[in-house]
């Protein structure tokens, strides 16, 4: 009989991730010198030719303060730049540089092929609903985010 909590789709997200996640981390941080986040933002980056610091932080789906902090380490690896937006001072382009593309191919194949072999195991077809079922759940949450069904402020560090 399942427990209550692995019947829980949230868990079973959780589940999922948090073992899958490991092996993400020994490729990107052990053989590339890159966290999640700065992944993230390469292949955002390799999708655009540029995007505002505001844009690039709805894409990665990190904060302002988390975006630009990566940025910076971005920038210091030589991987991607910051330019001045002509049409407006207060704010920048962010681009990827030819280094941070080179990265970003060599790294590419690798996580292909480690997220091919996480689905192996499912048909086609399931592998088009798993698609499509997660992109519903994303959806779903971002919603109940946006109406605040819970407004109770996380106590960490308060515990």
């Amino acid at each position: 009989m399942t427990s209550f909590l692995h019947s829980q789709p949230l868990f079973q997200l959780y589940l999922a991730w948090s073992s899958a996640n490991p092996m993400f981390v020994r490729l990107s941080e052990g053989r590339f010198n890159i966290t999640r986040r700065e992944w993230r933002v390469l292949a955002t980056l390799s999708h655009f030719e540029r995007l505002s610091a505001s844009a690039l932080a709805r894409e990665v789906q990190l904060d302002l303060v988390r975006t630009s902090r990566t940025v910076t380490r971005l920038v210091e690896k030589g991987w991607v730049s910051r330019v001045k937006n002509s049409a407006n001072a207060r704010s920048v382009w962010v681009q990827l540089e030819p280094a941070g593309y080179a990265i970003f191919e060599q790294m590419r194949p690798l996580v292909e092929e480690l997220n091919q072999l996480l689905i192996q195991d499912l048909t086609e077809t399931e592998q088009k609903q798993l698609t499509t079922l997660l992109h519903t759940i994303t959806q779903r949450a971002q919603q109940l985010n946006a109406s605040a069904l819970i407004t109770d402020k996380a106590r960490r560090g308060n515990r």
